[in-house]
């Protein structure tokens, strides 16, 4: 029994990184986005972009009948860490 924990635990550690690996990918996004902003004359915090994100970001919860508000608040932390990262990358610190 234990062999089968540890291998499903394993499983698990595998997708933990996959998913590390996969945030750094879209934060590190945050350059591009923000360079195509700039020269859209964009405020980094785009309320409306962030709204298509949670509300894609949930249909795609349903699709997977996964808990809606738990894939909100996921994103919800990934798009506050895109903005965070585009504030570094413009220089603006402690902006919200």
């Amino acid at each position: 029994m234990t062999g089968k924990l540890e291998a499903t635990r394993e499983k698990m550690r595998l997708i933990d990184r996959e998913i590390v690996d996969l945030i750094e990918i879209r934060t590190n996004l945050a350059s591009d986005i923000l360079s195509s902003k700039k020269e859209m004359n964009k405020p980094i915090r785009d309320e409306e972009q962030m709204q298509k994100v949670l509300d894609r970001a949930s249909s795609l919860a349903v699709e997977k009948n996964l808990d809606v508000e738990a894939v909100r608040q996921i994103f919800e932390i990934l798009i506050q860490m895109s903005i965070d990262k585009q504030n570094e990358y413009s220089g603006n610190m402690n902006v919200v």
